[in-house]
């Protein structure tokens, strides 16, 4: 082939690759659409020195994130310590949003959306409200559904519109806004390797004791401890899962003890670890809840350590945890062993 005929050949390949690559483009959605529009909220980074409080609603919920310098705590919660990374996100995010795509002023189809009025029984909206340490609103915006695929493959997008306006918008921003206490506070309460529990001791009112002891031909096993003769556990008794489930706490939700309402005494969960590391787990109901507090103390080093950070992050505070959690724990000697 001629030097003249390959050169034309190559250009040729090129541009039918290119009209190739382009049309690809925009028949699918990997392509990176253009994702820019108006602000959001144009202010908010200029007044981000003035923000105090970040409101957040849903139906019947609601949840208050308090600035102190540098630090955020739940208001609404005792002032118990938030994620700061977590309240950040949502800042940076709601600063960066940008409108780019208007849809309906129907109120009609606003739940198509999940942009109704977030004080409603029943809505999937939620009103954000950013004020400064006298009340006065910087920001309000109530946040719909994801659009998950709304810019591309990567780039997803939320339906959002401002209070008192008809309009709703498709933003630019990926918004997370819950109502889930555990999703702006270290949920985690407590986190021990069954391998490392010695012993878990259960006591629920008006029963025997139940205590589970580490068996010991592996450590990851655990047996119920004077099993009487001639008795057997159940099938599916699972003791081991017992003492998991007890060693392995995370909140659903938290407030100071004295806020704590009328509710009856579930039961105690005694944890004894390796190194001397001791904890109990004092249950209460309220109604369908379950409400917990935890109390630690170790012997030295590692023990100590993870005492001291247990107290740190449990002493004045009770917590709300998931039902199926407490009710794996407290066990009753007839939920284990076959009656006679």
């Amino acid at each position: 082939m001629k030097p003249t005929s390959f050169a034309a050949l190559a250009v040729a390949t090129v541009l039918v690759l290119a009209v190739a690559i382009a049309a690809y483009g925009t028949q699918n959605r990997w392509s990176h659409a253009k994702v820019s529009g108006v602000a959001l909220f144009p202010t908010l980074p200029a007044q981000s020195a003035r923000i105090a409080r970040i409101e957040l609603k849903q139906g019947d919920k609601s949840l208050t994130l308090a600035r102190e310098k540098d630090a955020w705590s739940l208001a609404d919660r005792g002032g118990y310590p938030a994620k700061t990374d977590a309240v950040r996100a949502l800042l940076v995010k709601l600063a960066q949003a940008e409108l780019v795509e208007g849809k309906t002023s129907n109120k009609e189809r606003y739940a198509q959306l999940e942009l109704e009025e977030p004080a409603g029984k029943d809505a999937k909206s939620r009103l954000v409200r950013i004020v400064d340490d006298k009340g006065a609103p910087l920001a309000e915006a109530v946040v719909g559904k994801k659009r998950f695929d709304a810019f591309g493959a990567s780039k997803g997008g939320t339906y959002v519109r401002k209070p008192g306006e008809a309009q709703t918008w498709l933003s630019n921003a990926d918004l997370d806004v819950s109502l889930a206490v555990r999703d702006w506070v270290q949920p985690g309460l407590l986190d021990l390797a069954a391998a490392k529990i010695a012993k878990v001791t259960i006591e629920v009112p008006g029963e025997e004791p139940l205590v589970i002891e580490r068996d010991g031909t592996d450590a990851n096993k655990h047996k119920l401890a004077s099993l009487p003769d001639g008795k057997k556990l159940k099938e599916g008794a699972g003791i081991d899962s017992i003492a998991r489930a007890a060693g392995s706490i995370d909140l659903e939700d938290v407030r100071k003890p004295a806020a704590a309402g009328a509710g009856g005494e579930a039961g105690t969960a005694k944890i004894e670890a390796d190194g001397g590391l001791a904890v109990t787990l004092k249950l209460r109901k309220e109604g369908e809840d379950y409400w917990a507090t935890l109390e630690a103390s170790g012997g030295e080093g590692e023990a100590k350590k993870s005492a001291d950070e247990i107290a740190a992050k449990a002493q004045g505070w009770e917590f709300k945890i998931p039902a199926g959690k407490a009710q794996s724990i407290l066990k009753r000697r007839a939920d284990l062993v076959e009656a006679s």
